[in-house]
């Protein structure tokens, strides 16, 4: 018996540490509006539509390696917030009046880009927008950037098959409601959908919250932070709202 006890222990002491050893994470951290913080498995940091205005702030003490920019707006093209020395990838280019075709791998990511607009007039009221989207550690995100219009079916078929979908819902400025439902159940994400670019305490000029696009929804995760992990081994099974407090 004591042998056989033996044994079992060593394997539990093996197995727990082997999945120690081998546990993999992404870590999503939101700063405000569109900002998001994305650290891959293999710490590669990306920053998307860097932001600062009154309490939405990057830390200095975040060293990215990756910048995206949706569109030249002052809430999503704050650069210079960031530290470090990242690649920056601009969705806009000759002045946010044209779309940059960007396909590139840095480090361990892969980037890809599809274009959009601001509005549902094509454009001609707020102007162009980007999406950007992420592959790695076996997962597809799609930022949305600023999309104020439901997707066409050829911008389903570029975006393609998406794990994590970040999506404005505050209105005014972008989707939301019931476009943003309908860009949901357009590209039918597998494992979260991050509300951004909502009305809070800072950016109280928009008109709706992220409780009111999650009201009703089943699997609503609210953070008490700013902070959400993503453990690659233990893949939520059904599809999980997640709402942060930029704070």
């Amino acid at each position: 018996m004591r042998k056989l006890f033996s044994v079992i222990s060593l394997i539990l002491i093996l197995y727990f540490a082997h999945t120690t050893l081998n546990a993999k994470e992404v870590t999503f951290k939101w700063f405000g509006q569109a900002c998001f913080l994305i650290i891959t498995s293999n710490n590669t940091k990306i920053i998307t539509d860097p932001v600062s205005m009154n309490g939405y702030n990057i830390p200095k003490e975040i060293k990215a390696d990756i910048v995206t920019v949706s569109h030249e707006h002052f809430d999503h093209n704050k650069v210079e917030a960031v530290s470090g020395t990242p690649i920056v990838f601009r969705g806009l280019v000759k002045g946010g009046k044209e779309f940059a075709k960007i396909d590139r791998t840095i480090k361990d990511v892969r980037i890809y880009t599809v274009p959009s607009y601001h509005d549902k007039e094509q454009g001609k009221k707020r102007g162009l927008n980007t999406i950007f989207i992420f592959e790695f550690d076996g997962i597809r995100i799609a930022h949305l950037g600023d999309i104020g219009q439901i997707l066409s079916s050829e911008q389903i078929n570029k975006i393609g098959k998406i794990d994590v979908l970040m999506i404005p819902v505050g209105g005014k400025y972008t989707i939301y409601g019931r476009d943003a439902e309908k860009i949901v159940s357009q590209l039918k994400p597998k494992l979260i959908v991050f509300p951004m670019h909502f009305k809070t305490d800072v950016a109280d000029f928009l008109p709706y919250s992220a409780d009111d696009f999650v009201k009703g929804k089943e699997n609503v995760k609210r953070i008490d932070g700013n902070c959400y992990k993503l453990d690659l081994n233990n893949l939520p099974k059904k599809l999980e709202y997640v709402v942060l407090n930029y704070k």
